[in-house]
């Protein structure tokens, strides 16, 4: 089976879509699939070992942002960039002998489905978020299958589009992330010594992710510190929320931080925050924590309560509310004898992720359309 994974911003972008692209291609490649993926030209990864990518040029969303018309339809830009990319990538999606085209936004349905067209590729609707715009009600139903990351998403999917996607939710590299010992280069870093609490925020600093709740929070937890691991638009504002909350000796900000490394921050940390109210389909990063033996207090939001096993691997806060979220952290730091078994929970709840799960899903999926597909062909023949 010859599988297309198909999603522009792979290779031009660093995220949680992106990742997933590229651990899944990894894996099903190990298993022995043909995996190509396309996406646009720019700074890339480097692939695994049987993978083979293919990238095309296309226009940036933000040219078309420049017209007046376009200036706040932001979805609209998104469309338009990715219709870019299928102008010149077509040709390769329709006639490449992909059985397989797995794409990760609706906004590549249009382009998806004319391959499927011209080249018989069954069309697999990866559902992360979202992305939805105008007249997508029409193209979605004539996917072959659809999958997404968390209940959650599926039923704002279901909402939306009259259909309910497979549950298949992402996947971390258990093989990287495991428990390991606490470097203490990575506490001095964040300004903690051993007997200073650390808590760690890992991810975009975008104004949804509710570092902000974080900080007003740490206000409320006496003697703790806070290592925010990340970087993006939201940093100058958080940087001087800080500042007027009297918090420079106890925030640090470390900036992006390269993920062969996110482990051994994990394992020095205390707890993990995680303050999303908007836009978290799913919590990469709280299973990768949990997975490395972290503790984690998040907020009740989105597809977090389904990554998190409340009570035994963490707890769970309403959004936006510093108290709810000190009074949590300061119950868990003030009880040791607790935070050692989430610890040692976490790791195996976390297994459930594994990427070795989450591609027999996947696969399942795929054989099911492929397998449909030519039975169908065989019996109109």
């Amino acid at each position: 089976m010859h599988i297309c994974l198909y999603n522009l911003t792979t290779t031009t972008r660093y995220g949680g879509v992106e990742s997933f692209v590229w651990d899944l291609g990894r894996e099903l490649a190990a298993r022995g699939r043909r995996v190509t993926i396309i996406g646009g030209v720019g700074p890339r990864r480097e692939a695994a070992p049987g993978v083979r990518v293919l990238t095309f040029p296309f226009l940036a969303r933000a040219l078309f942002q420049r017209l007046p018309l376009l200036r706040r339809a932001y979805a609209e830009a998104k469309l338009l960039e990715r219709l870019s990319l299928a102008i010149s990538a077509l040709p390769e999606l329709a006639r490449g002998g992909y059985d397989v085209i797995h794409i990760q936004k609706p906004y590549d349905l249009g382009p998806a489905l004319l391959a499927r067209r011209l080249g018989g590729a069954r069309v697999i609707l990866g559902c992360h978020g979202e992305d939805f715009y105008r007249g997508d009600r029409l193209l979605a139903p004539r996917v072959d299958a659809a999958v997404s990351c968390s209940r959650f998403n599926a039923a704002t999917v279901a909402r939306h589009y009259g259909f309910a996607p497979r549950v298949v939710f992402n996947g971390i590299d258990i093989g990287l992330f495991h428990p390991r010992g606490r470097d203490q280069a990575w506490r001095q870093a964040a300004g903690a010594d051993e007997a200073t609490p650390l808590l760690l925020f890992v991810g975009r600093l975008q104004p949804w992710k509710g570092v902000e709740t974080a900080l007003r929070a740490l206000a409320l937890i006496p003697g703790a510190h806070l290592a925010i691991a990340g970087d993006g638009e939201d940093r100058t504002r958080l940087e001087r929320l800080v500042a007027e909350l009297d918090l420079a000796a106890r925030v640090r900000f470390l900036g992006a931080v390269e993920r062969q490394a996110l482990p051994w921050l994990y394992s020095s940390a205390d707890l993990l925050v995680a303050t999303s109210h908007a836009s978290e389909t799913f919590g990469i990063g709280l299973v990768e924590a949990q997975a490395c033996g972290l503790p984690v207090v998040a907020t009740r939001f989105g597809g977090f309560p389904e990554v998190v096993d409340e009570g035994h691997t963490g707890l769970l806060v309403p959004p936006r509310d510093p108290a709810a979220l000190a009074g949590a952290v300061n119950a868990l730091l003030a009880d040791p004898g607790r935070r050692t078994a989430m610890a040692a929970a976490g790791p195996a709840w976390a297994a459930q992720f594994s990427w070795s799960a989450v591609a027999d899903r996947i696969e399942s999926v795929y054989d099911e359309v492929v397998y449909r597909g030519s039975r169908g062909n065989t019996d109109s023949a």
